[in-house]
């Protein structure tokens, strides 16, 4: 069994497109899904459509992220401005781009699977490094950390495939995903890295509402796809620090375009 993993898309429609054609060359027979499929760059829509037609000719096994969680949380709220400055607008683009359908199947997704190899083991697949939760496990799969490794510990082979959408790998500029592929006989994980059209993305982001507005998610997103750095992240945590440092509990645009000028 050859199994296609793929992680943390966050709406990266043209980098997903392009990741599916090169792995669909591979004959792989299922993909497990790791989550975190929406938010960020502005095709989560159309991210949820192409995963919808994979699972037409192949056995998926798909699970929740974080980002999922997120907008279902949104979709709860009476009063949808009350949200966290940070995330606001890039949480209700992409709630505004979804449709019915779309939400009712994010609903529908687990936030962990145990795939079935043999009586004697099987994989147990997560968004988030999960480690307490495996009994006779003998793969682990996590994405969430945008950082494509592996390793082994004691028994158990635990596998990250990196990221689709946006790599916090430095320097690497493009989708990372990885094949795992299981017979009777023997293991084998192959670790992939891919190059796809990264100005177009840039070109829909500028023209997106997360990059007109004030937060500027847009432009920490661009920098990061130019730089493979993580540079959203490095931009929340001086943000926390200088929320901490001036004793201030509420949320703070002022305090947020410090940050951002910081990172940027």
């Amino acid at each position: 069994m050859r199994f296609l993993i793929f992680s943390d898309i966050h709406g990266n429609y043209i980098a997903l497109e392009q990741a599916l054609k090169e792995a669909e060359k591979m004959n792989i027979d299922s993909i497990i899904w790791c989550g975190d499929y929406i938010t960020d760059f502005p095709e989560s829509h159309q991210v949820l459509q192409l995963i919808k037609q994979s699972e037409k000719k192949y056995k998926c096994y798909t699970i929740s992220g974080n980002r999922e969680e997120y907008i279902l949380k949104y979709d709860k709220l009476k009063n949808k401005e009350k949200i966290d400055i940070k995330m606001r607008t890039n949480i209700m683009s992409t709630y505004n781009q979804l449709t019915k359908e779309d939400l009712e199947w994010i609903k529908k997704l687990p936030s962990f699977l145990e795939i079935k190899i043999n009586e004697e083991s099987k994989i147990y697949v997560s968004h988030k490094g999960n480690y307490t939760r495996i009994e006779n496990c003998k793969y682990k799969i996590f994405g969430h950390l945008h950082k494509q490794f592996n390793f082994r510990r004691k028994d158990i082979k635990y596998i990250n495939p990196g990221s689709i959408g946006i790599t916090a790998d430095v320097g690497v500029l493009g989708a990372q995903f990885s094949i795992l592929d299981i017979t009777d006989t023997f293991e084998k994980l192959e670790e992939y890295y891919i190059k796809y059209n990264i100005k177009e993305v840039i070109e829909k982001v500028k023209k997106s509402e997360i990059y007109k507005d004030e937060i500027q998610w847009g432009k920490l997103l661009i920098k990061a796809l130019e730089t493979g750095i993580d540079i959203p992240k490095q931009a929340l945590k001086e943000y926390n620090k200088i929320r901490e440092e001036c004793k201030i509990n509420k949320d703070s645009i002022e305090i947020w375009k410090i940050a951002m000028q910081r990172v940027l």
